[in-house]
């Protein structure tokens, strides 16, 4: 059994900046503050981690237990479903449509997610293209702030959902895009393939320690002959 964990920013698809939207209606609301978001680069961490660098960058206190940290995320998640909607820019990366649908038909491949998003925003991200059905479970910002922490609880989400043992080894493959997706995977002792589609060039991923690199998911034969070897 094969289990892989995709991340979706990069990777799956693209929102076209409407997190980064959502996250400053919430801060202009609650805080008073525009463009909250302003030059973090989000790419491969988590969301408590993103919330955290806004918070300390604009001299706010609110702890991840806090009522204040809770509304900003709620309000977030609110104005997420509009933001990706009307985001004109919006789309999926090349060749993932048809790889998730050959994969779902291998009885063999078990499915899930790998994310720093919260789990709502996760599906609200993936409802966007009809792709929450190719995930039955998965691992999430939500679930822990530090993503190396993820890929137990993918693994334990999976066994759960299949009813049998999968436990940790390179059987499970992370798919990402950027060099924190690759350090998650080679942390867990899993295997590492790096999607070169987004910011990241192959060159890095590799250097990241990446298994496998590819510049697209368009490659189906490729991107099978990397999850059948180590």
């Amino acid at each position: 059994m094969k289990l892989l964990l995709f991340d979706i920013d990069g990777t799956l698809m693209l929102s076209g900046g409407a997190g980064r939207r959502a996250i400053d209606r919430a801060f202009l609301e609650l805080h008073g503050v525009p463009d909250a978001f302003g030059a973090i680069i989000p790419d491969g961490n988590t969301d408590p981690a993103i919330f955290r660098e806004i918070f300390a960058k604009h001299d706010i206190t609110a702890p991840d237990d806090s009522p204040m940290y809770r509304e900003v995320v709620r309000r977030y998640v609110h104005h997420l479903p509009a933001e990706i909607d009307d985001s004109a820019q919006a789309h999926l990366m090349p060749g993932v449509v048809p790889l998730l649908e050959h994969l779902a038909l291998d009885e063999n491949i078990a499915l899930g997610l790998l994310t720093g998003n919260f789990e709502e925003t996760a599906r609200i991200k993936l409802d966007r293209f009809g792709l929450n059905a190719f995930f039955p479970f998965g691992a999430f910002g939500s679930d822990h702030g530090v993503r190396e922490h993820l890929v137990p609880i993918a693994v334990q989400r999976a066994e759960v959902h299949l009813g049998r043992p999968i436990g940790l080894g390179p059987h499970v493959v992370v798919v990402g895009d950027t060099p924190k997706d690759i350090d998650c995977a080679l942390v867990n002792r899993a295997t590492a393939i790096g999607v070169a589609s987004s910011r990241y060039s192959a060159d890095e991923l590799e250097e990241a320690g990446a298994h496998h690199v590819m510049p697209t998911l368009e490659d189906l034969p490729a991107f099978m002959n990397a999850i059948t070897r180590p």
